[in-house]
């Protein structure tokens, strides 16, 4: 992956609980007719973990925190003041048809390019994998994640599908600018398009409130990986202690 030609970038300004995240990055990916980049937070303290972990990996310190399936990899992650994106791809693009750990390196190379502009100089790319990625992602640094001072602050999760090609990634614990998305998706791509937020929810939303009634909330996807039949109905608390649901 060369420098991306073009980026559209939407810097999601409302912080939203764990399903409807995971929802609105699979929507993006649907619809993505280029290389789109999300920017988000939480609304609240909660636990990602990758698709094919089983709830016990959520460590004690943090039973009882809202919790969500990703669709990608990867281990758990702690999402408290977090800086978290997604990249979407549609399938035959570069991102879609590169190696994972090509696109895995090339992304965090770039990533470091941009913590260098926001003051973070001594950044670099971890040489060695000392995890299974199956456990805490942050305990454990894996090959090409991003470290700093001798501690790991980005790591990434991918899933290629038919419809193409998804990175969900976050940077912790360290501060960053406002303008970070910005620095970031400048230097993935030779052009960036800043998406306008009324735009992108009336795009992503409607189909985004669905998977996540329908799959990121529901026990079936958190316990065992599998959606259930799309339901017509209201989306409903989940039936795991601490995890929540999308209004």
């Amino acid at each position: 992956m060369s420098s991306l030609p073009r980026l559209h970038l939407w810097q999601d300004l409302v912080p939203r609980e764990g399903p409807l995240n995971m929802a609105l990055d699979e929507a993006m990916l649907l619809q993505a007719e280029g290389i789109w980049m999300r920017v988000y937070g939480w609304v609240q303290p909660s636990i990602s973990i990758g698709f094919s972990q089983p709830v016990s990996v959520i460590p004690e310190t943090q039973a009882g925190w809202p919790m969500v399936r990703r669709w990608t990899g990867g281990g758990a992650v702690v999402h408290d003041g977090d800086w978290t994106y997604t990249l979407a791809a549609p399938a035959g693009s570069d991102l879609s048809e590169q190696r994972a750990v090509e696109t895995y390196r090339e992304i965090h190379e770039a990533m470091i390019r941009a913590l260098h502009e926001a003051g973070l100089g001594d950044c670099s790319l971890q040489s060695e994998n000392t995890s299974d990625g199956m456990g805490v992602c942050f305990v454990e640094p894996a090959k090409f994640d991003v470290v700093w001072q001798g501690q790991k602050i980005a790591g990434a999760a991918q899933r290629r599908a038919k419809s193409g090609f998804l990175h969900q990634g976050t940077i912790q614990p360290v501060k960053l600018p406002a303008s970070f998305g910005l620095l970031f998706a400048r230097q993935l791509a030779m052009e960036v398009i800043v998406m306008d937020q009324q735009e992108m929810e009336a795009r992503l939303m409607p189909a985004a409130r669905n998977l996540a009634r329908d799959k990121y909330a529901t026990v079936e996807w958190t316990l065992h990986r599998s959606a259930p039949s799309p339901s017509p109905g209201p989306l409903t608390q989940l039936a795991v202690p601490g995890s929540t649901v999308p209004s």
